[in-house]
């Protein structure tokens, strides 16, 4: 580490240590719709055309999103570590300049009808920065996970953050548990959900009665349902969590049936690709 990069990590633990509180985790009172990136069944997914067309179709409280690091360092939101499988090209994300993402047609290859239309190819939708959605919708909330393992990916998210003044509308979270170590370690007043090793590290030792014993930073613990046949999330996980003043948002529901069973278990979040579904079922259940 060369002393510039040393004086930016620096600055940006003082600027980060000057935040309070846990942002719009604390504000909520009824069960979050979290839409999982922006709503992947009904638009194209980590767009900001898909972030509109939600917010049209239901409003969610929350827009999950994936983020990654360019070939020139830009933080760029895209769940995949290759553009295959939702642009009209191939290749590496951070293999490729923002340049040359911006040129790919991010809604070639959504289709709500299983394949049969496709009605978002060559309206113009890109993979786009963090900072452009941050900008263009500021006053939504941001679920955001670093998928990039590099040091550098945290460290530019928390500057970010800070430079956009976001803190009270976001959470982060990682699979990696180094990458979100180092974001904790710049950005301790941002919430943040757990990564994999210390989720099943709260899991297990809840299960044998020791949960007491686990030391985490999370506000929110994010989980699936199930890990392959094992059932996870139980009533009393969810009272172990709010006995910790932790959140419970479980992932990726898509059925209503299993939303409002989930919802009825205690869950303070359901991450789904239907948000539309979520908002109708909440509806009826007089939560919004």
């Amino acid at each position: 580490m060369n002393n510039a990069d040393a004086l930016t990590r620096g600055f940006l633990f003082i600027l980060a240590c000057t935040g309070a509180g846990y942002g719009f985790i604390e504000r909520t009172g009824t069960p979050l719709i979290l839409a999982h990136r922006a709503g992947a069944l009904i638009v194209p997914e980590n767009t900001a055309e898909g972030w509109s067309e939600a917010k049209r179709i239901c409003n969610p409280d929350v827009f999950e999103l994936d983020v990654w690091l360019t070939a020139d360092d830009s933080l760029v939101v895209f769940h995949d570590e290759t553009v295959d499988r939702t642009t009209d090209r191939r290749g590496m994300i951070t293999e490729l300049t923002f340049e040359e993402l911006e040129k790919l047609d991010a809604g070639y290859r959504f289709s709500a009808d299983g394949g049969k239309t496709y009605p978002w190819r060559g309206k113009g939708v890109k993979i786009p920065a963090l900072a452009e959605l941050l900008d263009s919708f500021p006053a939504d909330n941001f679920n955001i996970e670093i998928k990039d393992t590099s040091s550098l990916a945290a460290e530019k998210l928390a500057a970010l953050i800070d430079v956009k003044g976001a803190a009270d509308r976001v959470m982060v979270g990682s699979e990696n548990q180094s990458s979100l170590d180092e974001f904790r370690s710049l950005a301790p007043d941002i919430p943040t959900s757990g990564a994999a090793r210390e989720l099943k590290r709260f899991v297990i030792f809840g299960k044998i009665g020791l949960a007491f014993l686990v030391k985490t930073r999370m506000q929110a613990l994010q989980i699936p349902e199930y890990y392959g046949s094992i059932h996870v999330l139980t009533k009393g996980l969810i009272r172990r969590c709010h006995r910790r003043d932790i959140q419970v948002h479980v992932w990726t529901v898509n059925d209503p049936g299993d939303m409002r069973r989930l919802l009825e278990m205690g869950v303070d979040g359901i991450i789904t690709d239907r948000p539309d579904a979520a908002d109708s079922l909440m509806r009826e259940m007089g939560s919004r």
